[in-house]
């Protein structure tokens, strides 16, 4: 009698699993959107204690959350109102229909494309050179950009993140950004 007691108690048991199983997948069926992303930036810094050269070195990367694949995506920096920035990135100057040498530059793989110039020099809009797709919980990054300053006077500045598709026109934006704030202090606010 106690085999078929253990018996029935692990059926029970397989059965609740697989009824917990059933009620996740519903769950995550209803909650997750057809297209969705999640964008972010990562960075480290490298500040001169003098007010010399500051560096920042980050990246740029969108998850797609959403249940469905996320079609020609592209991202635009947005950066505050006199920002002290240099921007550098791993990107290419879009791409004109007529070739002066008549060659075909070769693409690589990851490789972006800067698009819309701004009129303004505090947006910076890129695009992957090649056709992506970001499938559902994969991701896709614009990696180890470079932003430099001087930290000889003072400075605050922004820098925003949006992400964009063919399914999201009006934009997603990053659910970080870059703040910095800081300068050199003058002899008389370094003795006190």
């Amino acid at each position: 009698m106690k085999t078929s007691s253990l018996e029935k108690i692990e059926k029970w048991r397989e059965s609740r699993r697989e009824y917990f199983q059933e009620i996740k997948g519903l769950i995550d069926q209803t909650v997750k959107k057809e297209h969705d992303v999640l964008s972010y930036f990562t960075f480290s810094l490298s500040m001169d204690d003098l007010g010399g050269e500051h560096l920042a070195i980050g990246s740029y990367h969108i998850q797609n959350i959403g249940s469905k694949p996320i079609k020609a995506p592209y991202i635009c920096f947005k950066f505050s109102d006199d920002h002290p920035f240099e921007f550098f990135g791993k990107y290419v100057s879009a791409r004109s229909d007529s070739n002066s040498n008549n060659q075909i530059r070769r693409q690589t793989q990851g490789e972006w494309e800067r698009i819309h110039h701004s009129e303004q020099n505090n947006e910076i809009w890129l695009k992957p050179s090649q056709e992506v797709t970001i499938q559902p919980d994969e991701q896709l990054s614009f990696s180890n950009f470079q932003l430099k300053w001087q930290g000889d006077r003072s400075y605050q500045a922004t820098m925003l993140g949006f992400t964009y598709s063919d399914q999201m026109p009006s934009g997603t934006p990053a659910i970080n950004q870059f703040n910095i704030s800081g300068g050199t202090l003058s002899k008389e606010e370094q003795d006190d």
